[in-house]
């Protein structure tokens, strides 16, 4: 994600929460210091005509004190200043709310502890997947009430991605921006292999295909190869769920990802690594490839046919290759065993268990997920908006590349809103790598770990009354 901190996904321990402070000890941020001469009379004569002025002007809003909240978040570099730019601008739009922006590392961990100490922030911008957690230990104000009193439509938000904010039937953040993953390519190199760039790879089969096509060797050495399955930014989510399959069940009760959907979705995977000779074979020809272009760059060196990756890396090819970015790459949907789909994560706006002025953090979240905010927010970091509205607007639809990630977002999933899913996640990741290394037959790899998810979901379920 352009700009965001890598965080670490393992669960984070919350601390107890100590004894309150007492009450002298709160300082109530942004309350409204009213001026004495509001209680005067204003039949006493000797106020005078500057004093009437000063009555009036201690009266307005401009003159009373405004409402001061924490926003934090963990993005540095562009993203940072993007964010710092919108906060500014809120500010200056209006006199009874002023945010301050405080950087934070390690935001996950410090978040728990400001909770627990009574120190809370007022809005914070979180990583999207992980509110099911901060919210099953206590640690967010539900928005429900705030929903109620309108200024934000659920509607003009990506179902999924909105859903993905929710924890018990309760709404706890606001997506502020999304992202997809589908396939990108260059039109040259597709062109030299006697592929249609205009008709990119639609399902399983025409990936394997296309893939052999592009792939050269000298001898048995690899001198291009088509698609890897594992590079890029993908996972075994994706697979399963394009061979229609799930993750979870519905209800969060059942670990499902060992199904013959996910079993058939890894052996495709640990074949295609086999089709190039193995993984070591494959890891053997990437480590004389130069990534210093980052994930694309061996895509825009012909290295590579086609990659699986996120919108997020298409601004350093528009900064960098621009020639490049407007006649050669293209995009395409995420193929299809059963069904397309993709992958969405993204962050969200969310106001913590403590907050002192919750009221005026809506404010701020309802002006920084608006159609204008989100366009701000996109342009200058390179995300895709949150907001519909904002996603289909013709400054971003009109990039045909980014266009195919916005149609992506109708096939798009996420990851399971529980909290249990980082440790699940951790250990579907084991299986992947056992049977992409061909350490283990894909099946009683998936099956190890299913047994010990079940195990973990369980306790989750049983820990939060699910």
């Amino acid at each position: 994600m352009p700009g965001a901190t890598n965080l670490d996904t393992s669960r984070p321990r919350f601390p107890r929460r100590p004894s309150p402070p007492s009450l002298t000890s709160l300082n109530r941020r942004g309350s409204t210091a009213m001026s004495s001469s509001r209680n005067s009379r204003w039949s006493t004569p000797v106020l005078g005509v500057a004093g009437l002025i000063g009555v009036v002007l201690a009266s307005t809003p401009a003159a009373l004190a405004r409402t001061k909240i924490t926003f934090w978040h963990d993005w540095g570099g562009q993203g940072g200043q993007v964010i710092q730019s919108l906060v500014d601008r809120f500010n200056q739009s209006q006199n009874e709310v002023e945010v301050e922006v405080a950087l934070q590392s390690g935001l996950g961990q410090k978040l728990a502890v400001a909770v627990a100490a009574n120190a809370a922030p007022d809005v914070v911008l979180l990583d999207r997947f992980t509110t099911s957690e901060f919210a099953a230990n206590g640690l967010l104000e539900p928005l429900d009430r705030f929903l109620r009193t309108g200024g934000i439509d659920p509607t003009n938000f990506f179902g999924p991605i909105w859903q993905e904010a929710r924890w018990k039937q309760q709404q706890y953040g606001i997506p502020t921006n999304t992202d997809a993953r589908a396939l990108l390519y260059l039109r040259s190199t597709l062109e030299r292999a006697g592929l249609n760039p205009q008709q990119p790879p639609q399902t399983w089969d025409e990936l394997v295909q296309a893939s052999q096509k592009l792939t050269q060797r000298s001898g048995e050495r690899l001198q291009q190869v088509g698609y890897v399955p594992y590079w890029g930014n993908v996972s075994l989510k994706e697979y399963i769920w394009q061979n229609g399959g799930e993750i979870l069940s519905p209800d969060f009760k059942q670990v499902t990802f060992a199904s013959d959907a996910g079993v058939e979705a890894l052996q495709w995977v640990a074949q295609f690594v086999q089709n190039y000779g193995g993984y070591n074979t494959l890891e053997q020809f990437r480590s004389q490839i130069d990534w210093s272009a980052g994930s694309l760059g061996p895509v825009l060196r012909g290295q590579l046919g086609l990659i699986w990756e996120g919108n997020w890396t298409l601004g350093h090819v528009q900064r960098n290759f621009p020639e490049i970015y407007r006649q050669d790459l293209m995009a395409g949907l995420p193929p299809q065993k059963v069904r397309r789909a993709t992958l969405s994560g993204g962050h969200g706006l969310v106001i913590p268990k403590g907050s002192k002025a919750p009221e005026a953090a809506w404010r701020f979240i309802r002006y920084f997920t608006d159609v204008e905010a989100q366009l701000s927010f996109a342009t200058g970091t390179g995300v895709m908006p949150a907001n519909r509205r904002a996603a289909f607007d013709p400054r971003l639809a009109s990039d045909p590349v980014l266009r195919v990630f916005f149609q992506a977002m109708d096939y798009t999933h996420v990851r399971p809103a529980h909290p249990a899913f980082p440790q699940i996640d951790s250990l579907m990741f084991e299986a992947w790598w056992k049977a992409i290394r061909a350490e283990s037959a894909a099946r009683p790899a998936l099956e190890d770990v299913a047994r010990r998810a079940q195990a973990i979901l369980d306790r989750y379920n049983q820990q939060f009354g699910l």
